[in-house]
């Protein structure tokens, strides 16, 4: 009886140890949704989120824009050619043009505020008119997708080409014109993406010009002046850089 039970005690003895040796050496249990992992799985990482391209507002530190549309430009709404006598100034005629503007800009972003410059160039006939100056912004970026905004330019004017007063060509040559002006706008700006928006813009400028070249009937030097007032509307494409 000592004997069998022996023999059956080192009998259930190897078992155990076989049945030890099967069991696995690392393991897992998920229990609500968790996973709990053995010691020798690796625990798994989540993958990363992926970063979506579309923002809903714009960014960008530093803009560069491009900017195309069609300008008006009323040369003689604010007359003063003193090359004309004062009797017969109504007599010049209203100088009114149209064409389309082109134009790019640098602007810097601090918040909703923009500071840069911009240039400007509007194809007229018989002249084109070429600005550039500070660019002042400011947009709300509180309202999402769609940003309103304002504008203020402060503008440095050149012409080429005709005469901004057709008609008097032949009285006058070697002219040269430039002035300042100043400029307000408004519009809405569109993100497309998180680096590039688009823009809707309508300004309005006061523009004045001097006007220095010589006579040709007397051959003496003449400095004359004239106002106006543009009205443009543009589309612009902005690509945003930096964070």
């Amino acid at each position: 009886m000592k004997l069998f039970a022996f023999v059956f005690g080192l009998i259930w003895m190897v078992t155990v140890g076989a049945n030890a040796q099967d069991l696995p050496g690392d393991f897992s249990i998920e229990q609500n949704g968790v996973s709990l992992a053995g010691p020798t799985e690796p625990a798994s990482e989540d993958a990363p989120e992926k970063t979506k391209a579309y923002s809903k507002k714009v960014g960008g530190l530093v803009w560069l824009e491009a900017t195309a549309g069609l300008s008006r430009f009323n040369a003689t709404r604010f007359r003063t050619l003193d090359i004309i006598p004062a009797g017969v100034q109504s007599l010049i005629p209203d100088v009114v043009v149209s064409g389309p503007e082109f134009g790019a800009a640098l602007r810097f972003r601090t918040g909703s505020s923009t500071i840069g410059v911009r240039f400007k160039r509007a194809d007229y006939d018989p002249f084109d008119m070429t600005s550039v100056g500070l660019d002042l912004g400011f947009l709300i970026r509180a309202v999402p997708y769609v940003h309103p905004s304002i504008r203020i330019g402060f503008n440095y004017y050149t012409t080429t080409g005709g005469f901004v007063l057709p008609g008097y060509d032949n009285l006058v040559n070697n002219v040269r014109s430039n002035g300042g002006g100043a400029s307000i706008g408004a519009g809405l700006r569109i993100p497309i993406v998180k680096w590039v928006s688009i823009a809707a813009d309508f300004d309005y400028s006061i523009v004045g010009l001097v006007l220095q070249g010589n006579e040709t009937v007397t051959g003496g030097k003449f400095t004359a002046g004239t106002a106006g007032t543009a009205i443009a509307g543009t589309f612009a494409l902005t690509v945003h850089l930096g964070t």
